[in-house]
């Protein structure tokens, strides 16, 4: 009753008529959304107070998934282990806890990935040596699975969908796989005694199954016992040009529950940050707010999932100005794919002007002997390194104090390829380390660096002369908000997506570098 009262709610404080009756399931409490293999496992959880019983709940069900039941025809012998894999020195470390904004993990999430991680490992050991078998068959697998593949768009889209689905699969109990080859180059395992990989040449790397359209426009999922409907394979594609009806998926109750018992699930073409629209879904918001009491989901399951390769700390390493008493870090992209002039001399006007950029200490007839600020600028166009470093030079004489300029060396190409990926992955986690964070405004780059490192970031105005703005809190903005969304059809309480935005601004809001997008207010925010 509950999540349904917190339904009954929006309806009445937004107007919305409650949805149709009849036999239907409706999604009004969370457990509503969690697998049938799920319900036995949180049946004892319905008498806990509010909170406990949400997280009872999602605990139950990762703990329900590879234990083998007794109708399960599952005849193959239990998997090896992987072999050991080579150390993660990023891990070992800890070099996470050494950021200046680092934040923690409450207690609970940490429990919850501990659990989430033992039940990877379970059904890897019952499920990998027949997955071929039952995602091409009718036979069933033990457990259920996301599996995500990255879509054509670039590395820092990649990696926001990616913690986006990792979100998803810990909700929903699901086992996360990834098809990408170049994982293991770019960072570590994150399941240790499990993999994230799919198995190599594995017939789950074909396009099978039902688009979510298809499937929820032929009233699949939940109770229906319509014959045409695969239950076996649905396919999310969630990107900036899908249809809005697409994101019912993830943002409506009736639609996120629809798809709860099918065994794979993937996310083939995705390159946004879902996340904000998880917590306009009614059902889901309460527990998110026990998971993340200071809205920064990607901040804390980066830190779980994106953990740099040896390889790649290596490479990150030599570009970390570890002895400056100070780090910037300024990220410029140039949508228009040519140089303009603008950006260059916002910088140094944020450098200079903005609270906290230059505390007392940098100032002249102040400056202490040794001390020194490093500025790390990422950038395809050699011609801003040139004007930052230029205009650095002038800012010492101006304030008496040492900027030390550094970059990467890069050949100024975007392109997607494996080596592309580690150049870039470079600047995003030198620039992550900053104490002071300056991007361009709708980057999906200077996302990754604002929330892998918890700072807030400040954007640069695309005016000349303007200077920059600070950003709203340290969680990237789901660019493509499917704003004109109703969540209707089917739904216990109807209701509109963007209503819910305009009338509880607390939570969610509009980006304010990209007016089209919606980003998670931290609750330090949402108060004042």
């Amino acid at each position: 009753m509950f999540h349904f009262i917190i339904l009954m709610l929006i309806a009445c404080s937004l107007k919305l008529p409650i949805g149709r009756g009849g036999d239907s399931p409706y999604p009004t409490e969370f457990r509503h959304t969690l697998s049938n293999l799920s319900q036995e496992n949180i049946r004892h959880c319905t008498s806990l107070p509010p909170t406990e019983r949400l997280v009872c709940e999602l605990e139950g069900a990762i703990d329900a998934q590879g234990h083998p039941t007794t109708n399960a025809k599952n005849t193959n012998p239990p998997a090896q282990p992987p072999p050991a894999k080579e150390s993660c020195k990023f891990r070992e470390d800890n070099i996470y806890t050494l950021y200046p904004h680092s934040m923690p993990q409450s207690p609970v999430l940490n429990r919850v990935l501990e659990k989430y991680v033992a039940m990877h490992r379970r059904c890897r050991d019952i499920d990998f040596a027949s997955l071929d078998d039952v995602y091409t068959s009718s036979r069933r697998p033990i457990c259920r699975y996301l599996i995500w593949r990255p879509s054509g768009y670039g590395f820092g889209n990649r990696l926001l969908a990616l913690i986006s689905s990792f979100l998803y699969a810990v909700m929903s109990a699901r086992v996360l796989l990834i098809d990408y080859p170049e994982w293991d180059h770019l960072f570590c395992e994150p399941f240790l005694g499990s993999s994230i990989q799919l198995p190599a040449r594995t017939k789950l790397n074909q396009v099978l199954g039902e688009w979510y359209i298809q499937f929820r426009d032929a009233r699949c999922g939940l109770n229906s016992s319509n014959k045409i409907c695969n239950t076996t394979v649905v396919n999310l594609r969630l990107d900036h040009v899908t249809g809005l009806r697409e994101y019912e998926s993830v943002a409506c109750p009736m639609g996120y529950s629809r798809v709860r018992n099918i065994e794979f699930l993937t996310m083939r073409e995705c390159n946004q940050y879902l996340v904000p629209g998880f917590y306009l879904n009614p059902v889901l918001s309460p527990l998110l707010e026990v998971l993340f009491p200071q809205r920064n989901a990607f901040h804390l399951l980066s830190r779980f999932l994106l953990v740099p390769s040896d390889a790649m700390w290596a490479s990150i390493r030599p570009s970390l100005d570890i002895q400056a008493s100070r780090r910037v870090g300024v990220q410029i992209r140039e949508f228009v794919g040519r140089y303009t002039t603008a950006y260059d001399g916002n910088v140094i006007e944020c450098i200079k002007k903005k609270g906290g950029f230059l505390p007392k200490k940098f100032r002249k007839r102040r400056v202490h002997s040794g001390e020194y600020c490093g500025v790390y600028v990422a950038t395809l166009l050699r011609r801003h390194l040139e004007a930052v470093n230029s205009s650095l030079k002038a800012l010492v004489v101006e304030t008496g104090k040492e900027f030390r300029f550094n970059h990467q060396r890069l050949d100024g190409r975007e392109v997607h390829d494996r080596k592309h990926e580690a150049e870039a992955l470079v600047d995003m986690w030198v620039l992550s380390m900053s104490n002071v964070l300056v991007t361009s405004q709708d980057s999906s780059f200077g996302y990754i660096a604002t929330g892998v490192g918890g700072v807030v970031p400040n954007f640069l105005d695309m005016e000349e002369g303007k200077g920059c703005f600070m950003g709203l809190g340290v969680e990237p903005c789901f660019h493509a908000a499917p704003k004109n969304l109703r969540c209707a059809q089917d739904e216990a309480v109807a209701f509109s997506l963007q209503e819910i935005v305009e009338k509880n601004t607390s939570i969610v809001k509009v980006c304010n570098d990209r007016p089209r997008g919606w980003t998670l207010l931290p609750p330090t925010v949402s108060k004042i």
